[in-house]
Parts: structure tokens; sequence; C-alpha cells
């Protein structure tokens, strides 16, 4: 089973089943977004849409609750129209104080059935404000948390996320695009800490890619980051650099599948 880890809602809904069913795969773990780049028609209004994306991952656009519900909506239609192909990972505000998060993850997440929290694209130096992420994932039978850890996040950022998932180590955590220019830090604390997984999209060499996904195979899940990833692109270099069909299968599907406990 071929499992895409990490995508995003892209329109139209049925383009992105048609581009599963001619790679291959089965099931998508779809996230939810604020924006849309890939409706962009001009070089200018990429332009627009990168610059909306750059200064989210600088944390510049705040909490965004509205934004992100009716982002929550358009992820829940989108799953409720392909339930048996996709799977759902909704987006929850940092910094809100406990007792708001709690509400927010049982109103956007646990009502729509959702089965983790993400993608998570906190700033520089705002790590600590997902500390009630993590408290409402224990209240929520362990919710896994999926967080952003490319630019603009550094190694510390990265070593204190790395804390996060060792205090609760129920959680599932799962460090998105190998850790970004910070791959080679980030593979030996994935080596020391059983709850931490990599995210293998935007990865950021494919020197990198291989490397990492045949040193831990079994902590490694493959993701596309659909708008931004080629779906078939992204199958056929995990093909290409794994050392063997084993590690390709685990990437390619078998990890998420048993941590998110999807079946066929």
């Amino acid at each position: 089973m071929i499992i895409d880890g990490h995508s995003h809602v892209t329109l139209p809904i049925e383009e992105h089943i048609s581009t599963m069913n001619k790679a291959g795969v089965d099931k998508t773990v779809l996230f939810s977004t604020t924006f849309h780049p890939e409706t962009s028609v001009n070089f200018e209004e990429i332009s627009t849409s990168i610059k909306f994306l750059n200064d989210l991952l600088a944390g510049k656009k705040g909490s965004m609750v509205e934004a992100r519900k009716k982002a929550a909506t358009e992820l829940a239609t989108a799953i409720a129209r392909y339930p048996d192909r996709y799977v759902g990972f909704g987006a929850v505000p940092i910094g809100l104080d406990l007792q708001e998060t709690l509400q927010y993850v049982n109103d956007v997440i646990y009502k729509n059935s959702l089965t983790g929290m993400g993608e998570f694209t906190p700033g520089n130096g705002q790590i600590h404000l997902m500390k009630n992420i993590f408290r409402a994932s224990v209240e929520f039978n362990h919710l896994p948390v999926w967080i952003h850890a490319f630019f603009p996040l550094t190694i510390q950022d990265i070593n204190e996320i790395a804390a996060l998932a060792l205090e609760y180590p129920e959680t599932p955590v799962i460090l998105g695009h190998l850790g970004g220019c910070n791959w080679l830090e980030t593979i030996n604390l994935v080596k020391e800490i059983p709850n931490l997984y990599l995210d293998t999209s935007a990865y950021y060499s494919t020197f990198v890619l291989g490397a990492v996904i045949n040193e831990v195979p079994d902590k490694c899940l493959f993701g596309v980051d659909r708008p931004f990833g080629d779906l078939q692109i992204s199958i056929d270099t995990i093909l290409r650099l794994a050392n063997s069909s084993e590690i390709s299968d685990a990437v390619l599907g078998g990890n998420i599948a048993r941590l998110l406990q999807i079946t066929e």
C-alpha cells in the first residue's frame, strides 16, 4: 500500500484523486490550507502566494483562527467526498491558552474524526507556544503532531521539539522535510527518540533523502507536500534511492500505516 503522508487540499479535488489513481497511491493524509497556489494563473499570482507562505512560516500571520476554521471545513468536505482515499490532519492555532486549545481540538479535530494535528508552522523561537498542543494531544488519545521543520526553524527549535517529544513519549511527533538544512542533527535525534519521525517531502537534496531513508527506514514517512511536490516523481525518487524493496515499502506506506492504524 502506498500512502502519501503529507499533502494539502488542492483544487479541484477530483484532479487530485485522478493523479493518485495514475500513480498507484492508495491513500493520502490530507492537510488543510489557508491558500491555494495551485490556482495561480500567472507568475505574479504565484509570487503573491509564496510571499503569503513565507510570512506564514515566519510566524507573521498570527493564529488566523477564522481562516483556519474555513480551511478545516474545506478539508472535511474533501474527506467526506472521498472517505476511502483521504485521512485528515487538522490545523490548530498555537499560543492559545489550554482551555481554548482543548475546545478548538474538540471542535475541529475530534468532531470531524481527523487523525492528527498539523501542519504546525511555528516561527523561529516559537516552539514554547506549542506546549498546549502536546497537552491536548494527551487529552485526545495521543493525537500525532506534524511540525514543519524546514526554514525558518533552526537546530535550536528542532531541539526544543525533540524535548517536547521526550516529555510526551506517547505522542507521535512528525518532523517535516527531514529537518531541512539541519537534517544531519535531526536524524540523530530521531534515532534516539522513539516517538520522533521524519517526513520526506521537500527534502534538502536527493543525496540527503537517500542517506536518511536507508539509515532510519523505520522512522521515515513518505510525503509529497502537494501542491509543492509531484506525486509520481516523489514515488520514483524513493524507489530509486532505497537500498531494498523492504526499505521502499516501509517508507512509501508501511510506516505510516502502522503509526496511524490505516488498513486497506
